[in-house]
């Protein structure tokens, strides 16, 4: 799990999904951009789940992801996670190797 200082608050979220570059993937958009320290942040809507214990459940696991990855490649930056409706046809045991696959093919910042 990402350590709640490492997730980005409104505010910031708000301006870093607008002017952030964007990189997409079937089952994922990644939303990255140049900072200081490592932020990030996972996005599961209603339209991926209807039910907010299956968005949690999928939020968890993408934060997972996003924590083990950030060990490995030690990145700074601000990266925003978001889930598509795709996203629900994986397997569950895939959907953490996916979000790492997809977090280093974002160019290095």
């Amino acid at each position: 799990m990402l350590a709640k200082k490492n997730r980005l608050n409104k505010k910031e979220f708000d301006r870093f999904f607008v002017a952030g570059k964007r990189l997409h993937t079937p089952e994922l958009q990644i939303i990255y951009a140049p900072h200081d320290s490592f932020q990030a942040a996972a996005v599961v809507g209603k339209k991926v789940y209807k039910r907010a214990v299956d968005r949690n459940q999928a939020r968890r696991q993408i934060y997972a992801a996003v924590a083990g990855w950030q060990r490995e490649a030690r990145s700074l930056g601000v990266y925003i996670v978001v889930a598509k409706p795709t996203f629900t046809k994986l397997p569950q045991a895939k959907r953490i190797s996916l979000v790492q696959s997809a977090l280093a093919q974002v160019p290095v910042l």
